[in-house]
């Protein structure tokens, strides 16, 4: 047995006024189109709805049945309508970000915060990850929107330019370069450096770096993650390339020193990339947006 939404809406208005004339004026409908469609109910069901009294239409017991059912049935499509038209807006939904830890640290936090201020029934899931993987996740359909840096762009992205950070020396105060206010990256390579993550944008620019030298690289070893960069520095096991956003708080501790890196590639262009097309959902697009007008806020 089939019931259309405009039948049981009808029918519930007929109900509900007791009269086809005022529910024909209630739902703008001429009243013999609401008349045939409650004749129709009642044919498909092989009962009476209405009977006719002195007061108007009387429920049969059928009606009160039906009545409650289509109620129920009303108000999930009422539901069901507000909660897309908010997933249309942007209002709800969930967005999957795939970034590397330096712009989760320096740069997601509070834009990801006041975009959250804003459409709270939005839900982020970020992963941490290197340039190469989020630029993959975002390939894969693994990610709605990936940040990364020094990967060359895939086939089937937009990336669009983010945000800009420094690299600054990291060394503890007894190191040789600590009295340094600038130094080369040929001066630090006269010292250990601990190596970034494999696969990472500074790996690449160190490994691009490292190139150009006359003398192989000393990295007794490689860590991932700032925070492990600046336990191996303490620990005096050698140079720390991180952040300058880092590296001030890295120093108000004490034991380190952060010196300005005199090297073009010192500063490092993040990207966006999201897959291309028409078909991009409206909450994804809508952080998007804020994402790239972070700095005009």
């Amino acid at each position: 047995m089939h019931f259309d939404l405009l039948s049981l809406d009808l029918f519930v208005a007929v109900c509900e006024e007791q009269s086809i004339a005022k529910a024909a004026e209630r739902k703008n409908i001429a009243a013999s189109a609401v008349s045939k469609r409650i004749s129709d109910l009642e044919a498909r069901l092989q009962t009476p709805l209405f009977v006719r009294s002195s007061k108007g239409l009387e429920l049969t017991s059928a009606a009160y049945a039906m009545l409650h059912h289509a109620r129920v049935v009303m108000r999930d499509v009422k539901q069901m309508e507000s909660e897309l038209v908010h997933h249309a807006q942007g209002m709800r939904g969930r967005i999957r970000i795939y970034a590397s830890v330096s712009t989760i640290i320096q740069h997601l936090p509070c834009e990801l915060r006041e975009f959250l201020s804003l459409h709270p029934e939005i839900q982020i899931d970020l992963r941490e990850g290197t340039s190469q993987e989020a630029v993959k996740a975002v390939v894969e359909n693994n990610a709605d929107i990936g940040v990364f840096g020094g990967v060359a762009p895939r086939d089937g992205l937009t990336v669009i330019p983010y945000r800009t950070d420094r690299l600054k020396a990291l060394v503890h105060k007894d190191h040789p370069l600590s009295a340094k206010t600038s130094v080369s990256f040929a001066e630090i390579a006269e010292y250990d450096l601990i190596g970034p993550a494999k696969g990472s944008f500074l790996d690449s620019i160190v490994l691009r770096a490292a190139s150009e030298l006359t003398r192989p690289l000393k990295m007794p070893i490689c860590v991932n993650g700032f925070e492990t960069v600046r336990s191996m520095v303490e620990a005096q096991l050698g140079v720390g390339l991180v952040p300058e956003k880092c590296a001030d708080l890295y120093v108000a501790g004490g034991n380190l020193a952060a010196i300005h890196l005199d090297e073009p590639w010192a500063e490092r262009q993040w990207n966006l990339c999201v897959q291309e097309g028409q078909g991009m959902p409206p909450p994804v697009r809508l952080l998007l947006n804020h994402l790239k007008h972070g700095d005009s806020r």
